[in-house]
């Protein structure tokens, strides 16, 4: 009788334990039957599929509900407590720094108070929950860390919840857990390559209506995105099979080149494919041969010792995730249907805290006589404090914009870039300017260059994008743009140039491209002239120096350089010689600077232009 019994306890207790995981989309309702074991894992007992009936409306909870009910009734699970996900695409993710808490009731009110003013709908029309992790798109900044509470905040609609609660109430099942999808399938990644999900782990999930894009860093998820599509069930040489895989690679590729051009020098070590459609196989060849990255299907069901196998296995993901995150030493990240609350602390000493408040009342009013003659008195000495304050703040304002310009040269040095060596090869990388010329440039407190250019054509465009991928210099081109330009330069784009700290260019080997023959400002400037060293007067160092305005014909050797021309080549043989660091050696450079600007001479006056001919004048005419 008492083995009859214990085994009827352990009949009831096992009972309690199961539960199942369902996952749905327009076509296909996957189940996953579980439950916990004695030592607190979990056990996949079953999994099962029903094929959504055509002209069924997913939106509606009543009649998902219906097909969930009759498929468990089936399946003999009608009273099993159920587990559902909420997709990527109903769910806001927002990451948050917050000030150190110490209890989770203080952290979800703090989450709760900056969720109101960040959301994009009406707090009161949400059910916010969060998890205690960093997340991608916390950008901290360069070389600092943001003390404090690393959360991600997850918010869905409550029409949302509703939703799942009416399906399930449909089903005749108790709703146990709502979480969020791509966490699911993290648990699922993590169990299928625990030793891989420590690097850098890409899961593309398909389903019949939307694709979703999870990164999976270090254990936790650091990216995710959905894309709302339609897969059709054809073949894979069917057309609009094929043009729905160019729609999927599409999206993933364009997902994980935004992720990747945030999380600078890093790389997807392996990009896992999943899905139920039919076009896994497909997608995973296509992205393995357009990302360069390794590529293969996902079997959770080989690494969870299951009997099923292949493609029908990985349809399952989400909805063993959800059955795998079950297990009692897990705490769900998220649950909609629990969210996390903040704590409301009960005062137990109300009325002893009233009565004391009461009576410091009465000692106040008893106070408040023979303390206004001290209030007037110390109301006096403010006000004379106060213009003294004055005082000092007006006699201190130069001191404080000095003390900004200081700062303001502090912050520049400690950048590690040297923005006029950097200008300076820049216009040694360009293309002559008959091909592009700059219209402005713009420096960035990220350490980056904004320059705006006109160009003849669009090859001349991408001549300027490979002359800076030679100089190793990073850039993002932008759109280009066309319309009419009086000058013949219709080509319009913006280039965003990055200056890596400490990044080193050699001005010597920089060699820009000679100016025209018509350069105007010449007549202002004057044209660079050869040195004995071959090194131009003016313009960047190395750089080749053309003709001089007033060379005489036919080549000879040029005139005698003028006093400040001499002066002009000695301070570009003095610049060549410029230490790149602080030291001993930078000082001395510095001595000879300070030396030769005291013996600079006085410029040479410009020289006059002959006026145009006759013919010049039709000439210009004509053009």
């Amino acid at each position: 009788m008492a083995a009859i019994l214990r085994r009827l306890g352990e009949a009831v207790r096992r009972r309690q334990g199961r539960f199942i995981a369902i996952d749905f989309d327009s076509r296909q309702l996957r189940i996953v039957h579980g439950e916990q074991t004695v030592g607190g894992g979990v056990r996949i007992l079953r999994l099962a599929t029903a094929d959504v009936p055509d002209g069924l409306d997913v939106a509606d909870a009543q009649a998902v509900g219906a097909l969930v009910g009759r498929t468990l009734e089936q399946m003999r699970l009608r009273h099993t407590a159920i587990i559902m996900s909420v997709p990527r695409g109903t769910a806001v993710l927002k990451p948050m720094v917050l000030p150190p808490a110490a209890t989770t009731g203080e952290l979800a009110g703090m989450v709760q108070y900056q969720a109101e003013k960040e959301l994009s709908f009406r707090p009161n029309e949400a059910v916010v929950d969060f998890a205690l992790e960093s997340h991608y798109g916390v950008e901290n900044a360069q070389g600092q860390q943001a003390e404090g509470e690393h959360v991600l905040v997850a918010a869905v609609r409550k029409p949302v919840v509703d939703y799942y609660q009416a399906l399930a109430q449909a089903a005749g099942a108790r709703l146990l857990r709502l979480g969020l999808r791509p966490y699911a399938n993290m648990r699922c990644i993590l169990a299928y390559a625990p030793q891989e999900a420590q690097g850098r782990v890409a899961l593309v999930h398909i389903t019949a209506d939307e694709a979703e894009i999870d990164v999976c860093e270090a254990g936790a998820l650091s990216f995710s995105r959905s894309a709302v599509l339609k897969v059709p069930a054809a073949a894979p040489a069917d057309p609009a099979a094929r043009e729905a895989v160019a729609t999927v690679v599409t999206e993933v590729a364009r997902s994980l080149h935004s992720y990747l051009g945030v999380e600078r020098d890093k790389r997807i070590d392996v990009l896992l494919v999943a899905g139920g459609t039919g076009q896994e196989a497909s997608v995973a060849d296509e992205l393995s041969r357009r990302l360069s990255v390794r590529c293969e299907l996902l079997d959770p069901a080989k690494a969870l010792g299951l009997e099923e196998r292949g493609p029908a296995a990985s349809a399952f993901v989400s909805a063993l995730g959800l059955a795998l995150g079950q297990a009692r030493d897990t705490v769900p990240p998220f649950d909609f249907l629990n969210p996390k609350r903040p704590t409301v602390k009960r005062d137990l000493k109300k009325l002893a805290a009233v009565a004391v408040a009461g009576a410091v009342v009465l000692a106040m009013v008893s106070v408040v006589g023979s303390s206004s003659l001290y209030y007037y008195a110390a109301e006096s000495r403010v006000g004379a404090l106060s213009e003294e304050y004055n005082k000092l703040k007006e006699g201190n304002r130069k001191t404080s914009a000095l003390t900004k310009r200081i700062e303001t040269v502090d912050a520049w040095v400690r950048a590690g870039r040297d923005w006029l060596d950097h200008w300076a090869f820049l216009s040694a990388v360009f293309p002559s300017c008959t091909e592009v010329y700059v219209t402005s440039v713009k420096t960035n407190p990220d350490g980056s260059l904004n320059l705006t250019v006109k160009a003849k054509s669009n090859d001349a465009i991408n001549d300027l994008g490979r002359r800076l991928a030679a100089a190793e210099y990073d850039f993002k081109p932008g759109q280009v743009t066309t319309g009419s330009d009086p000058y013949g330069y219709p080509y319009t784009t913006t280039i965003k140039v990055m200056v890596k700290p400490g990044m080193k260019v050699d001005l010597a080997s920089a060699s820009p491209a000679p100016r025209p023959e018509d350069d105007v400002s010449a007549r202002e400037f004057g044209r660079p002239t050869a040195t004995a060293g071959g090194q131009g007067s003016r313009g960047p160092p190395g750089g080749s120096a053309p003709p001089s305005g007033n060379a005489p014909p036919g080549g000879g050797t040029p005139p005698a350089m003028s006093p400040y021309q001499a002066w002009q080549a000695r301070l570009g043989a003095l610049y060549r010689e410029r230490p790149s660091s602080q030291g001993e050696a930078r000082r001395i450079w510095d001595q000879k600077y300070m030396a030769l600007m005291k013996e600079r001479p006085q410029p040479d006056p410009p020289q006059q232009q002959p006026p145009p001919s006759s013919r010049d004048k039709d000439k210009h005419r004509r053009d």
